[in-house]
């Protein structure tokens, strides 16, 4: 009832959150068609990847049925994988359920935040993300990746790895016959939107973990209590026939005995 509760909030977010970000990424690709937008730093990819951050959504909690086992079980098999190509990995890791799974694996974690698993305001994933840009130009990572559940339903979660860096955009080259006039520039309005961009895409995908968390707690807690009250329907029949069973073999040793004395 609690998760339910929590729920709708959380849905709410979600839903209200995924028209902004593709307004905004329509709205990216089309500067970037009409400008010399591959230019920007978070969207020029680097010659070769040799190294990838890696950025996985977990829970705090358990009690949510497949939620963290699924999504962790496939980070684990990404990252291997990039460490097969010789592509070294940063592990950040949020929330607690996720350091617990790969601090048992002797995975080397580089970073874990437990705070933002339930909390992530706005204006700290634009900071993150000016962290990001910088490191990212500076030539400290090749490529950044996104690992978390997307809420699909309150029964449906699914496990989504999402490159961030080098940031894609769909270039916007049909026009209709009529061009915007923009000010101060095109190249300016770039460097103001496109970080929003990024921050909006990791806000979201917390909006997205955090949703899909409390879909799959209430679906597990549901299912339990289901499976409790037919554990308890099952065991009451059980007692009541060993209950009749005892009563039966008393009146039974009654009858015999006055039968003996007879």
């Amino acid at each position: 009832m609690v998760a339910a509760a929590k729920l709708r909030r959380a849905q709410n977010a979600v839903i209200a959150s995924r028209p902004y970000a593709q307004k905004l990424k329509e709205v990216v690709g089309s500067v970037v068609a009409r400008s010399e937008g591959s230019g920007h730093p978070l969207l020029k990819a680097h010659e070769a990847t040799k190294t990838a951050e890696v950025m996985v959504f977990s829970s705090n909690r358990g009690l949510c049925g497949g939620f963290n086992s699924n999504l962790l079980r496939k980070a684990d098999t990404f990252v291997k994988e990039l460490k097969a190509k010789g592509i070294a990995v940063r592990l950040v890791i949020i929330g607690k359920k996720g350091r617990d799974y790969f601090a048992a694996r002797n995975v080397t974690i580089d970073e874990n935040n437990v705070a933002w698993a339930n909390v992530l305001p706005f204006v700290e994933a634009l900071a993150l993300t000016q962290s990001l840009a910088e490191r990212f130009a500076a030539g400290a990572f090749d490529e950044f990746y996104l690992v978390y559940n997307k809420f699909e339903s309150a029964i449906s979660q699914v496990p989504t790895i999402e490159r961030l860096l080098p940031f894609t955009v769909d270039a916007q080259t049909e026009t209709k016959g009529i061009d915007a006039i923009y000010e101060p520039s095109k190249e300016a309005i770039l460097e103001t939107l496109l970080p929003k961009l990024v921050a909006m895409v990791i806000f979201k995908a917390h909006l997205e973990s955090l949703a899909a968390e409390l879909g799959a707690r209430m679906s597990a807690m549901d299912s339990a209590t289901k499976n409790a009250s037919e554990m308890i329907g099952k065991l009451s029949l059980k007692y009541n026939r060993a209950r009749q069973a005892a009563i039966t073999t008393e009146l039974m040793d009654i009858v015999n005995g006055a039968e003996s004395l007879k």
